[in-house]
């Protein structure tokens, strides 16, 4: 049944109401010449037909000699009272609720470099936490006035309108923006596009999209970037594997460098869990952990490997830091963290990849570039399918000779099946390395709890993706690896000796120091030492940074 509107049903009451006083002042008119034979006029009969129905009162007519005028007036009297009753859910009601609702917002306050957000969906919740967070000035365009009004009511700045209205446009002050991100998986909203290429803004147009055929017409509307959100889940997924640690020699040939002394010092990857210290606190806050004796050498963030931790990004189940350390500090670390660590395998391969969507295709087409091997799976077969059934089986997975992996990258459209595969592969391979890739944010949680070591979700890593593009900031480009290097005290310049020199080696050359060797024994707790009462330094950095503090501080 349709709903009609206030004033339609405002006009169908009043105008029956009307009409039943016309039609019962014509038949009173009649009734009282007719039956009590005491006529009266019209304006006589209506001011009775009027008193009858309001039930304010008679006068001098009652009471009436016939039957036929009492139940005439009884009737008017019955319908008056109905007529009253329905007043107040058909009019009065309805009315004072609309008074009381509140509207969604149509207008917002001068703002400056802002980014405008068109289509307000879980992929770009993260980029406005992040804009709350940075206190960057932002706007979303939604034209459900329901959905306007609940973002409004969680705080978020939200503007109601059509996104590819001249009247929505200028009221979200789109000529002084520095940002429009378009959520064109919306068919309506490549208009938005077009009207921002027609303006011919000077802010940088954004356009996501599920599907990368659309891609072309969004370029050609005018988008100056289109990002395709399962493109980068799938990159990140195969980038989460590839090498960003160098452990081998080559970095310090030649200046008097060694590997790092393995056995008691080790590499290993923790997740930050919801129950530790550190989540939802900013990356830097991480640094806290070296008070124990550690070096935190990166953090992986939403499939972003960083070396710096950046005060404005803030840790969250999608985000790992890489540490170093031994094995009594990496222990008193865990319980801050909330997390087990596991350990950091260099020279991954080869890889088991579950899914055969464009997640796992570009997942399998990073690792590949790289040269590391990999298996494909999927329930049907394809182009590019090594194993074809179910990843939930036993079967299946033993198929794809996940025993003899070091890696497993789950990459299904359903994130059931996927804690399912994962179960499985864990109750097949308990040292097995898995990597998750989850479509829901609610998932992350219940997929490390059935064994995976690593998950990334869609909404996080698209908002990783969406804030550099918004902000810009800096990541570690892959091909750039982390090292870490045993250097020989008697190899370093001796003016490098004191321990002033010690605590600004990070400043000046982006290396930390891991830990000093004193009389054969590492220790990793270095703040009340100096170079000068070691025989070996451990540095760790970006191979360009080790190389730097090599050549910085060695002798030649």
């Amino acid at each position: 049944m349709s709903v009609l509107s206030l004033r339609r049903r405002i006009e169908l009451y009043v105008g029956s109401l009307l009409l039943l006083v016309i039609l019962y002042t014509v038949v009173y008119r009649w009734g009282m010449a007719a039956f009590e034979d005491d006529p009266r006029s019209w304006y006589r009969a209506f001011e009775i037909v009027v008193q009858s129905m309001t039930t304010t009162g008679y006068g001098q007519d009652a009471p009436w000699e016939s039957l036929q005028m009492t139940a005439f007036v009884v009737l008017v009297q019955l319908t008056g009272i109905a007529y009253i009753f329905v007043a107040f859910p058909v009019f009065v009601v309805p009315w004072v609720a609309e008074i009381a609702e509140p509207t969604p917002p149509e207008r917002i306050g001068d703002l400056q470099d802002h980014v405008i957000i068109v289509g307000y969906t879980e992929l770009s919740r993260v980029l406005v936490e992040e804009l709350n967070s940075s206190r960057t000035p932002y706007v979303i365009i939604e034209p459900s006035a329901s959905r306007a009004l609940a973002l409004d009511g969680r705080g978020y700045a939200v503007l109601y309108g059509d996104p590819s209205s001249e009247e929505t446009l200028e009221a979200a002050q789109i000529e002084t923006a520095n940002t429009i991100l378009v959520d064109a998986t919306e068919h309506q909203y490549i208009r938005v596009v077009l009207a921002c290429d027609e303006r011919d803004v000077d802010a940088t147009v954004l356009a996501l999209v599920t599907d990368p055929s659309r891609a072309q017409y969004l370029r050609y509307a005018g988008a100056d970037e289109v990002l395709s959100p399962k493109h980068r889940l799938g990159k990140s997924l195969g980038d989460k594997v590839r090498n960003v640690i160098d452990l081998s020699e080559d970095i310090a040939a030649g200046s008097g460098g060694t590997a790092y002394p393995e056995g008691e010092l080790e590499v290993v990857e923790l997740p930050i869990d919801p129950s530790g210290q550190l989540y939802d606190e900013t990356l830097d806050a991480a640094r806290r952990l070296e008070r124990h004796g550690v070096t935190v050498l990166g953090v992986w963030v939403r499939g972003d490997f960083l070396t710096s931790l950046p005060p404005t990004v803030h840790a969250d189940e999608n985000t790992t830091l890489l540490v170093v350390g031994n094995e009594a500090d990496l222990d008193a670390i865990e319980p801050i963290v909330g997390s087990d660590r596991y350990r950091y395998e260099s020279g991954r391969g080869p890889v088991v990849i579950v899914g055969a969507g464009i997640v796992g295709r570009t997942a399998m087409g990073t690792l590949e570039r790289v040269g590391i091997e990999t298996t494909l799976v999927d329930r049907e077969d394809g182009r590019f399918v090594d194993v074809v059934g179910d990843a939930t089986t036993v079967e299946t997975l033993t198929a794809a000779d996940i025993a003899d992996a070091k890696t497993l990258l789950i990459a299904l459209d359903n994130d059931d099946d996927a804690i399912l595969a994962t179960l499985v592969a864990r109750s097949l391979v308990d040292g097995l390395e898995i990597i998750v890739a989850s479509d829901r944010e609610a998932s992350v949680s219940r997929l490390r709890t059935a064994g995976a070591n690593d998950v990334l979700s869609l909404p996080n890593v698209v908002g990783r993706m969406i804030l550099l593009r918004v902000f810009d900031r800096e990541t570690m480009v892959l091909g750039e690896r982390v090292s870490i290097a045993r250097v020989e005290t008697s190899d370093i310049a001796t003016e490098a000796g004191g321990r002033d020199e010690l605590e600004t080696i990070r400043d000046r050359t982006g290396c930390s120091v891991v830990g000093l060797e004193v009389d054969g024994h590492l220790r990793t707790d270095v703040r009340d030492r100096s170079l000068a009462d070691s025989d070996a330094v451990v540095v760790a950095g970006s191979q360009t940074e080790v190389a730097d503090f090599l050549e910085r501080y060695t002798s030649a």
